[in-house]
């Protein structure tokens, strides 16, 4: 098993008047971290998103996908960026020695 981390920008859809509501509530308290629950970043035009998250497992991106579904929000998938951390610290032990 390795782990990833994952970046999706993507750009809000459709949002509904209570999504919009929740959405700005927190925008002030916004903060951008790789974690297992994901965190969501974005401004208050709520257009363009990032999500960060950070996964123990083979890389799967349907699984990616899901944990930005599940907080529920439409969304248009922009891109999708993964990181390996395993081949991260394999290639700086290379790069040492």
């Amino acid at each position: 098993m390795n782990t990833y981390r994952v970046i999706i920008r993507g750009q809000f859809d459709g949002l509904s008047d209570e999504q919009r509501e929740r959405l700005l509530a927190g925008v002030d308290s916004c903060r951008i971290a790789f974690s297992e629950e994901g965190s969501l970043a974005y401004d208050r035009a709520l257009t363009w998103f990032t999500f960060r998250f950070q996964t123990v497992a083979e890389d799967d991106t349907a699984a990616q996908i899901a944990a930005l579904d599940a907080l529920g929000y439409p969304f248009t998938r922009q891109t999708i960026g993964v990181t390996d951390l395993t081949e991260v610290s394999s290639r700086a032990l290379r790069r040492r020695g």
